[in-house]
């Protein structure tokens, strides 16, 4: 079981070994696939978990949030303004992870959110600006 989350991190938990607990005591592997954080400040962190037992996942989230770490599920970070769109294709071209791609029998975008790894590059792309990624709480 892989999910994707953002974990926002407060001043006072970003000097803390968290992501080393999470694997020792919750069996949880991490793969970090972004981060925004510095020692002694505010952060970001896009993560990618992986638990073989969905129990195991839910501890650590609950455990987590009990440090005042907050858990987003990432899928729910990238906004798309579908009826912004022109499907020209641009987006598609840029995303590596495989979560916007073009469907060739109608020429249309598709977007799915669990793919995506928050790299930015669709909202750079796109000329229309249908593409947000927020990582605010």
């Amino acid at each position: 079981m892989s999910e994707k989350f953002v974990l926002g991190y407060a001043s006072d938990t970003v000097s803390e070994p968290i992501l080393w607990k999470l694997v020792k005591d919750f069996n949880i592997k991490v793969n970090i696939l972004k981060a925004s954080i510095s020692p002694g400040m505010e952060g970001n962190l896009l993560v990618e978990f992986d638990a073989e037992n969905p129990h195991d996942l839910a501890r650590a989230l609950k455990w987590l949030k009990s440090l005042g770490v907050s858990c987003v599920n990432a899928a729910k970070r990238l906004t798309w303004a579908e009826e912004l769109c022109v499907d020209c294709g641009a987006c598609s071209g840029v995303c590596f992870s495989d979560a916007i791609t073009m469907d060739r029998g109608d020429w249309k975008i598709m977007v799915d959110r669990d793919k995506c790894v928050a790299c930015g590059n669709c909202v750079k792309a796109c000329p229309f600006g249908c593409y947000c990624l927020d990582f605010g709480e």
